[in-house]
């Protein structure tokens, strides 16, 4: 038994360096709700955005992947043209998407740009505020599927240097809580 003694120790620091890891992981909400007591569940003031039609820099086309069945039907999808883009947005439930044909664009608020090829998905957490799109020189058709509870509410639009990868999204969302205006 001398062992188990030497262990315990051990494996309660791993454990609650891997509980402050996951915590320090947490979008601010979250964090803000473990530490005040208040309900796990964010509420939609966790994302600032408002509920309206698709909001998009250039056509956006809900186009669903006829290849892709669930229970019957074709995967719901989105067909975004060259250098077209969504404005940025958060899902009360989580959004999951992957590329089908071409190469498309993805960015969470605080990361930089990352460019998707075929068969590559991107799963952005509920109230996870994020764009995707298409490359500058390439069309991207995805197959998506917003979680429960759905809807989404929009912000403001993604500027050149999110879509390009220069920023991180902060200067735009700045802006947009300042004036609430959503074209740059």
């Amino acid at each position: 038994m001398p062992n188990d003694r030497r262990v315990l120790p051990f494996l309660s620091l791993i454990l609650l360096l891997t509980l402050l890891f996951a915590y320090t992981r947490l979008p601010s909400y979250a964090r803000q709700s473990a530490q005040t007591g208040g309900a796990a569940a964010p509420t939609a003031g966790s994302c600032p955005g408002e509920r309206m039609d698709v909001q998009a820099t250039g056509v956006y086309q809900s186009r669903p992947w006829p290849a892709a069945v669930i229970n019957g039907e074709p995967w719901g999808g989105a067909y975004w043209g060259p250098g077209m883009r969504s404005y940025w947005h958060c899902h009360p439930g989580g959004q999951m998407m992957m590329v089908m044909s071409g190469e498309g664009r993805v960015q969470k608020r605080g990361e930089r740009m990352r460019s998707l090829a075929v068969g590559e998905s991107e799963y952005a957490d509920p109230w996870v505020e994020h764009w995707h799109g298409a490359a500058p020189d390439s069309l991207a058709h995805y197959v998506q599927v917003s979680l429960q509870p759905t809807g989404t509410l929009w912000m403001e639009e993604t500027s050149q240097a999110d879509y390009l990868g220069n920023d991180i999204g902060i200067v735009t969302r700045n802006e947009f809580l300042r004036t609430g205006v959503r074209e740059q």
